[in-house]
């Protein structure tokens, strides 16, 4: 069995259908870590790197977006999750490095298929110099068609 690489921080507690997502992950070597603030994921990524943060919007110490500084400045990607009724909508903060906040929302699934690629690109990434696969430059601009958010029409936001 390979070894698993601690790859995804998650910040807050993730809900049952990230839990199952995060198992799925780690079945395929992408480990993750787990806290329940904002200060203890702030520690963990001055020492260590990780490509992925999953962070949930509300936390008992402040907002995830305040990791947005840490990981851009780290090179990582942040997603931050907006619990909804049933579900939660999770927002691009941060991708490799880059602030990209309100250029578009992922739901629940469409989240495995996002940390797939961001993964992937990583490893790819550090096998050839930070050059991603065609597959991969193909698969990413899939998602970004497709999961564009919707914008509405006048008025103030809701």
């Amino acid at each position: 069995m390979p070894a698993t690489a601690m790859r995804i921080l998650i910040t807050g507690t993730p809900a049952p259908g990230t839990n199952a997502m995060l198992a799925r992950l780690t079945a395929r070597g992408f480990g993750s870590r787990s806290v329940e603030t904002i200060r203890a994921a702030q520690d963990l990524l001055e020492t260590f790197r990780f490509d992925v943060v999953l962070a949930a919007e509300s936390l008992a110490d402040g907002r995830g977006y305040d990791l947005a500084d840490i990981v851009a400045r780290r090179g990582g990607t942040l997603l931050v999750g907006v619990a909804l009724s049933e579900t939660c909508l999770w927002l691009p903060v941060v991708e490799r490095g880059a602030l990209v906040l309100g250029r578009r929302a992922l739901n629940a699934r469409a989240l495995e298929v996002e940390l797939d690629l961001v993964l992937d690109m990583s490893v790819v990434g550090a096998a050839k110099g930070n050059m991603p696969s065609a597959r991969l430059k193909n698969s990413r601009a899939l998602s970004d068609r497709t999961m564009s958010p919707r914008r509405k029409n006048g008025g103030a936001a809701a």
